[in-house]
């Protein structure tokens, strides 16, 4: 058992391939075995269950009433060799084609969609954890990282295994910005390949110099796909979409800054710029209105995508936004820092 518990949060994050920001949670028998906040790891016992509750989902659900959080999973703590999960929902049943039946969903049940894959809940990590990648080339590196620690041999990775390692590190380096710099994509090329080791480079005077070349590349290549699937933060920064007199690949580079998590995400999925502009001019009456604080933060956070396509590329003036937002610069939205 780690002595800590940001040591058993690692280890968590380690053997899950954990990305997001979370807390943990235990059963205490002073409270009649309800789930609390684990302040230290001398109060887990052996095959207690441990809950894993997401701290971004966590707060998005508690912000929408009625919407209940659907983030949290339970691990109970075994031996090493053995681990089991579960979701702490009530599974629906299934119908004669294997989808859930309308029958077994209440009239207060939530249908919650994940996330849109262009959405991001958290920032450049501490820690940069290596993802898992296809199940081919995980069996080949795992053999390769065993004949490296029993000989010291090193491995010449085939085109097509080079191209999944650098596939699943890109994408996974977009999950977090689509912009890293140069120390994140150096940092990113230094986990590689000390978790496998058999990827250091020969002669190479630290190891990771080839790969951190390779993965700017990548990283570079994944621009120019994403720019042609009209992906906004990318597309954003295209000569055709610049102003007249920015018209070259360095002007006006528009990206997040430090702290900056979802820059530039897509409209939410069934929604068009159409129907969120109807959700704005409904926005202006609804925030007039006395004690309706939760129905304007429900339709500011419905519409965040679309103000945030405005505010970037359009940059408008800070007039024209608080005639067209006005919520904006309430109380309740300028501290929960939806700008």
């Amino acid at each position: 058992m780690p002595a800590s518990v940001d040591q058993l949060i690692y280890e968590i994050k380690t053997a899950f391939g954990l990305v997001e920001q979370f807390r943990l949670q235990y059963k205490d028998n002073d409270f009649g075995n309800e789930y609390v906040n684990l302040m230290s790891t001398s109060e887990i016992r052996d095959r207690d269950t441990v809950k894993v509750v997401f701290i971004a989902c966590e707060e998005t659900s508690s912000s929408i009433p009625g919407i209940l959080p659907s983030c949290s999973s339970s691990t109970p703590l075994t031996s090493p060799n053995t681990s089991q999960s579960s979701v702490n929902s009530t599974s629906p049943s299934l119908d004669e084609d294997g989808f859930p039946s309308e029958q077994s969903f209440g009239s207060a049940d939530t249908i919650i969609l994940d996330p849109s894959p262009e959405s991001r809940t958290s920032a450049w990590p501490p820690i940069f954890i290596v993802p898992k990648f296809l199940y081919f080339a995980e069996i080949l590196l795992q053999r390769a990282n065993a004949e490296f620690r029993e000989k010291g041999t090193l491995l010449t990775p085939p085109p097509k295994l080079r191209m999944d390692i650098l596939e699943g590190m890109a994408e996974h380096i977009f999950k977090y910005t689509a912009y890293p710099s140069d120390s994140q994509i150096e940092e990113a090329a230094v986990v590689l390949v000390h978790v496998h080791p058999c990827l250091r480079e020969r002669g190479a005077r630290a190891g990771h110099e080839g790969w951190k070349q390779y993965l700017k590349t990548k990283v570079a290549n994944f621009h120019t796909k994403l720019c042609k699937i009209g992906y906004p933060e990318v597309s954003v920064n295209s000569l055709k979409n610049k102003h007249k007199g920015q018209e070259k690949a360095a002007a006006n580079i528009k990206k997040p800054r430090k702290a900056e998590v979802n820059f530039l995400p897509s409209l939410p999925c069934g929604e068009t710029r159409e129907s969120l502009e109807n959700e704005r001019v409904a926005l202006l009456t609804e925030v007039k209105k006395r004690h309706n604080e939760a129905v304007v933060k429900e339709k500011m956070q419905k519409t965040f995508s679309y103000r945030r396509q405005e505010v970037v590329q359009d940059s408008p003036l800070v007039s024209e936004l608080v005639n067209r937002w006005p919520a904006l610069f309430t109380v309740s939205e300028v501290c929960f820092m939806t700008f």
